[in-house]
């Protein structure tokens, strides 16, 4: 009798807890977190599925970007069993927090994910099957007799035996009871996965801080380099517009020169042709003169006709030409003090001169080149005087003898170096 009373009990709870298997819903939201997960551990570059929501895999798709919905393909390749309907809870998160993970198609970094899906799964809360409500048996009246007789019996029999029967209302106190339970362990369950999300967003707020701070510190310096930029250039800008008006006024000063060269040059080459008309006339007139001498018959020559002519100096030292284009200074030797040029002549009235090149002749026009070369000598680089080591004579002038004294006909033309 006892056991038959213990039966009976144990049948009334099973009765009395409620069964539970996972629907369709159940189902779509742990394949939402499952894929969610995966793909955020299976890619570093995820980060925006931490705010992302969706409430189903269309849905999900439809947010993620091109590397995601490529990693996503294997997610979907995996197959789910068809019987999940008759899944307890138990079952329920194991496949998606272990088995599911399995699969040789998924990415190795994405398995990384299967305890935070079990954790987030575990948290579901498994929907009750729905099932038709059973009709209720019709009551039956009790005969009058039964009506009156009490059920003193069994209850004197199972207060014999020590067991006792629970009342339907403790019956619902018990599952009320379990009900609670239960509610309590899903809350703590929710309340661990989520205590999660803090942790991470605030790691990644430190890491925003970080940034933050490192683009202010790059912003800073480049406003510093570029104002320091700024001034350098309104310093440079200052000193070249300086240095713009001094080199208008000498390039004025070098054309003027250049200008008054020029019309020196215009005259002396004037004088030049005139002089070779004059001389080409007195060669002439020289030839002529020689020719009737050696027609007409010749005199005796007199003592004074015997004497020897006056030997012509074929080679002369110049010092500088004056503004008129005379030389100043005529010697048969160097002079260091005073030398400037060599004239060379074959008849002692017409000769080309050029500069000597000599140490001390270099150092006596550098101390002051317009005084020493303007008179007898053109150059390119006249601005380069001061400072030359060397002086090039590239074309020789022309210089013809007038009254005793050399004088310019045609400038030379120097480089210096």
């Amino acid at each position: 009798m006892k056991l038959k009373n213990l039966f009976c009990i144990l049948l009334l709870a099973l009765t009395v807890l409620p069964s539970f298997a996972v629907s369709d819903k159940d189902m779509e939201e742990a394949k939402v977190i499952a894929a969610k997960l995966y793909l955020r551990w299976a890619n570093d570059g995820s980060g925006y599925l931490d705010d992302l929501s969706a409430s189903s895999m269309s849905d999900l798709e439809s947010k993620l970007k091109t590397q995601e919905k490529e990693n996503l393909k294997a997610f979907k390749s995996v197959s789910i069993p068809a019987d999940y309907s008759s899944w307890d809870k138990q079952r329920f998160v194991q496949f998606w927090g272990s088995t599911f993970f399995t699969s040789p198609a998924l990415n190795a970094a994405g398995k990384r994910a299967k305890d935070r899906v079990k954790a987030k799964v575990s948290a579901i809360n498994v929907s009750a099957p729905s099932a038709q409500p059973a009709e209720e048996p019709k009551k039956e009246e009790p005969k009058a007799e039964e009506k009156k007789e009490p059920d003193n019996a069994a209850e004197t029999q199972n207060e014999d035996a020590g067991i006792s029967i629970p009342e339907p209302q403790e019956v619902v106190h018990q599952e009320e009871s379990f009900a609670d339970s239960l509610a309590v362990l899903q809350a703590d369950e929710q309340s661990m996965a989520l205590a999660e999300r803090p942790e991470k967003a605030k790691s990644h707020t430190w890491i925003y801080v970080i940034i933050l701070i490192i683009l202010v510190i790059l912003v800073v310096w480049l406003m510093v380099y570029a104002a320091n930029m700024m001034k350098k250039q309104g310093k440079e800008s200052r000193v070249l517009s300086g240095d713009d008006k001094k080199l208008k006024k000498e390039l004025s000063a070098l054309e003027a020169e250049n200008n008054k060269l020029r019309s020196e040059v215009a005259r002396l080459k004037a004088e030049v042709e005139q002089a070779k008309a004059e001389t080409i006339k007195q060669r002439a007139a020289q030839t002529a003169e020689r020719k009737k001498e050696t027609s007409a018959p010749t005199p005796a020559r007199s003592k004074e006709d015997a004497k020897p002519q006056p030997k012509i100096i074929n080679e002369i030292y110049l010092g500088r030409a004056n503004p008129k284009g005379l030389f100043v200074r005529g010697d048969r030797r160097p002079n260091p003090n005073h030398t400037v040029f060599r004239l060379d002549t074959k008849d002692g009235v017409v000769g080309t001169f050029r500069f000597v090149g000599t140490p001390e002749a270099i150092d006596l026009v550098t101390s002051n080149p317009l005084q020493y070369l303007a008179g007898g000598c053109v150059s390119d680089n006249f601005e380069e005087a001061e400072t030359a080591s060397g002086i090039i004579t590239e074309t020789p002038g022309t210089a013809i003898l007038e009254n005793g004294c050399w004088k310019v006909l045609r400038k030379s033309r120097i480089r210096f170096e």
